[in-house]
């Protein structure tokens, strides 16, 4: 296990947060024409939905590469990290109100998956 490695699941993580976000954001913005249908297929074809593809794509990709070198009960702790970013990313780029229990678990989150690396 190298470095490298290491830096891939990091990928996979922000991989997978902004996949969340974008499809979020993406049915954020097609929810505002009438009609579910018609928001389905604005979403669609929206580019947030080929954000969301390609970042799930990418993700799925390094993910089989990380499984091959990294073992599973070191490596998919580490994606619990999206747990943290995503609320986080909410926050910031969506608006989102984020309370402060939540800012708590956030941070037993990240302290967890700290303790699990080490």
């Amino acid at each position: 296990m190298n470095i490298i490695t290491w830096l891939i699941l990091i990928l996979v993580v922000l991989f997978g947060t902004t996949a969340n976000v974008s499809l979020k954001y993406g049915l954020y913005i097609s929810s505002s024409t009438k009609g579910e249908s018609t928001s389905i297929k604005n979403l669609l074809f929206s580019r947030y939905f080929l954000i969301w593809f390609i970042c799930y794509t990418f993700m799925t990709i390094l993910w089989l590469y990380v499984l091959r070198t990294i073992p599973l009960s070191q490596a998919f702790p580490v994606l619990g990290l999206m747990y943290a970013l995503i609320p986080i990313a909410s926050h910031y780029l969506l608006k989102e109100e984020v309370m402060f229990r939540q800012w708590l678990g956030i941070s037993i989150i990240i302290t967890g998956v700290i303790l699990v690396v080490h």
